[in-house]
């Protein structure tokens, strides 16, 4: 009782930890300049005139509409290639598998700055800079993703997939009507980094894009701020907006999200 009591006080220190800034963050984008100087906790009124602002002044909405693309567009591919690519390395039996396994694992430990120049300059060579397609492309293949589903494919009992041959279905059957249902939690929790870490990125959509028309939020915003004097509300307001459609996506996902963490081991 009393180890359950330290745990749960503990849960809420931790909590409050992580919640404050964001709460912070949420009530300063009402405050003044001259509130959040003088480090008052709640704005005196609700002002809204720093969200005119921003959308005023600057290209958030077609930043917005950029970053919502590319990340709903990458992370539809990314499940595409993650299922088809994770049932060929988790069930289907060819001469190889094993070798390809410890090649995608290597890919994981592979950092991405290590390839970020021979990927720039193959993007060049195909034309692909400065487009949609330059950013997608790359966020659509992730190793890890595949890993995580083709283990939870090696987890659902080979039983299902041998009454569905004896019955006729072929592979691509067994795919879409046995695995994928399945694997549902883990190709959600998968849907959900595709799409948090697209949304977020600032470095490869920064290296890629040079018309401003074609910035996604963080570069954006990253770029407003720095052309003007410092308004901290302003900067408040344009992280609440690009902060906000994560806070929905793990909202709506959360316990498919913890399923999918939870489902399977990592297993040769």
């Amino acid at each position: 009782m009393k180890r359950s009591k330290l745990l749960t006080i503990i849960a809420v220190i931790i909590f409050v930890i992580y919640i404050f800034p964001i709460l912070w963050m949420f009530l300063s984008a009402f405050k003044t300049d001259l509130e959040i100087i003088t480090q008052k906790f709640f704005p005196s009124h609700l002002n809204l005139e720093n969200y005119s602002y921003i959308l005023e002044q600057s290209g958030i909405l077609r930043w917005l509409f950029n970053s919502a693309f590319i990340s709903l567009t990458s992370t539809l591919g990314a499940l595409v290639v993650t299922v088809f690519a994770s049932f060929s390395l988790g069930r289907l039996k060819f001469k190889g598998n094993t070798v390809l396994f410890y090649i995608t694992l290597a890919g994981v430990m592979i950092p991405l700055q290590a390839i970020m120049i021979p990927r720039y300059l193959l993007l060049r060579d195909l034309n692909l800079l400065n487009t949609y397609w330059g950013l997608i492309i790359p966020y659509m293949v992730n190793p890890m993703f595949v890993l995580i589903v083709s283990q939870f494919f090696k987890g659902i009992p080979k039983e299902f997939e041998e009454a569905a041959r004896i019955d006729g279905a072929n592979d691509f059957f067994i795919l879409f009507r046995i695995m994928v249902p399945l694997a549902r939690p883990s190709l959600i929790a998968i849907a959900v980094f595709s799409f948090v870490s697209s949304w977020n990125d600032f470095l490869w959509p920064l290296i890629v894009m040079s018309d401003s028309s074609m910035y996604t939020l963080p570069i954006g915003l990253a770029t407003f701020y720095g052309s003007y004097s410092m308004k901290y509300g302003v900067t408040m307001a344009g992280n609440v907006i690009a902060a906000l459609p994560i806070f929905i996506f793990f909202l709506i996902f959360q316990e498919q999200l913890i399923q999918g963490l939870t489902a399977g081991g990592l297993k040769e």
